[in-house]
């Protein structure tokens, strides 16, 4: 971030490198970012009795391949529960809240979930990652009338990896940029960083890292985003 390669972050509360990121974070001088929603895998803020249709008998979040097979048995009071305690364990850390977005997209789980998301995002006015521009043209109908209901405002697409390429590549990146309309302010996903010993233990998303900080990096060395009168913008542009 401080090369402006990438403008935006999402913390994720429910990773036990949540505090040491934080602390991390301060000492580059970063001292606002997103919060990345989490229902799946990871450990919850709340307290396991008070939430049972989240979590499995362990107490942590089911795997997301279950989670989409148990959508209709989630209480969704409980959703809005540790949603609201993950905004919380943000908040407490010191970071600013600039926007939201959900881990695999589970704010696309159900039009319902969804609404509790765009309820917290009003009351903390903040924006939202538009992450159901995903799915298909029907699919896509009912969270697009939800939104109409918030005020709440949304990214307007999200460019991100190809099935065909298990990476963002410069040509996948360039390709979805140019079908980008001067009034749409979408957001490039990707998932940079360097490596370690202890991210390669948890993560399936390793030396790909790397390649997708290298093309981000040369496109911005070469100049690809002044010559295409393309401004790299942080969420704050979207608040109304």
């Amino acid at each position: 971030m401080q090369h402006q390669i990438v403008t935006c972050t999402n913390a994720q509360v429910t990773s036990v490198d949540f505090s040491p990121s934080v602390q991390l974070a301060r000492q580059q001088g970063v001292h606002q970012t997103g919060l990345h929603l989490v229902l799946d895998r990871d450990q919850p803020v709340s307290r396991p009795d008070l939430i049972p249709t989240l979590i499995k008998q362990d107490g942590h979040f089911w795997d997301y391949a279950t989670l989409q097979k148990r959508v209709a048995k989630l209480n969704l009071q409980e959703v809005r529960l540790e949603f609201q305690a993950q905004i919380d364990r943000f908040l407490a850390s010191g970071l600013q809240l600039t926007h939201l977005t959900s881990h695999h997209f589970v704010s696309t789980l159900s039009p319902a979930i969804y609404q509790i998301v765009l309820a917290l995002a009003e009351q903390y006015r903040v924006p939202v990652r538009n992450e159901w521009r995903q799915l298909s043209t029907a699919a896509q109908r009912p969270f697009d009338e939800i939104s109409q209901q918030f005020n709440v405002t949304l990214s307007s697409r999200l460019i991100m990896h190809q099935h065909t390429e298990p990476v963002l590549t410069e040509r996948g990146l360039t390709a979805q940029l140019t079908a980008v309309t001067a009034e749409q302010v979408p957001v490039v996903l990707t998932h940079i960083g360097w490596l370690s010993a202890s991210l390669r233990a948890k993560s399936s998303l390793t030396t790909n890292r790397l390649v997708e900080w290298q093309m981000l990096a040369g496109l911005k060395q070469r100049g690809y985003y002044q010559r295409h009168n393309l401004d790299c913008v942080t969420y704050q542009s979207l608040m109304k």
